[in-house]
């Protein structure tokens, strides 16, 4: 089955991004992977704060993948996935453990140093993915 990885944050160009690969899997049958990275980058300003904020990000992820869960046409095949670490190595590694075909995702995401110009994420992924790479913008 053709697997789609798309990683999410709850962004506008993340939900482009979803937008994108619905429409992949509902022509190429494919296999949806909604892909959440807590980003613990975000949670090392403190150490006495890191766990605090790796809670809180946790629970945000789960609240956005919940929500994506929802909004899926009946019958396409999706799963979500929920991980802790640095956003652009967790996501190729997981395309490399899981043999993903294609990731789909949003060209900035939250993150306002990201945002500068196309979001660091985002380039990473483009350059060490061992698949094709879909930028929705």
């Amino acid at each position: 089955m053709f697997k789609i990885l798309v990683p999410v944050d709850g962004s506008e160009e993340s939900e482009k991004a979803i937008s994108q690969a619905i429409h992949m899997a509902q022509l190429e049958k494919g296999k949806l992977i909604f892909y959440f990275v807590v980003n613990i980058q975000q949670a090392a300003i403190s150490v006495h704060l890191c766990q605090e904020i790796i809670d809180s990000l946790t629970e945000e992820g789960n609240r956005i993948l919940g929500e994506i869960k929802e909004k899926i046409p009946e019958g396409l095949d999706c799963e979500t996935v929920l991980e802790v670490g640095i956003p652009y190595e967790r996501i190729v590694d997981y395309a490399k453990d899981n043999t993903v075909d294609i990731i789909v995702m949003g060209s900035r995401g939250l993150s306002l140093v990201e945002g500068i110009l196309m979001g660091s994420v985002s380039r990473n992924v483009l350059e060490q993915a061992p698949c094709s790479v879909l930028i929705a913008k």
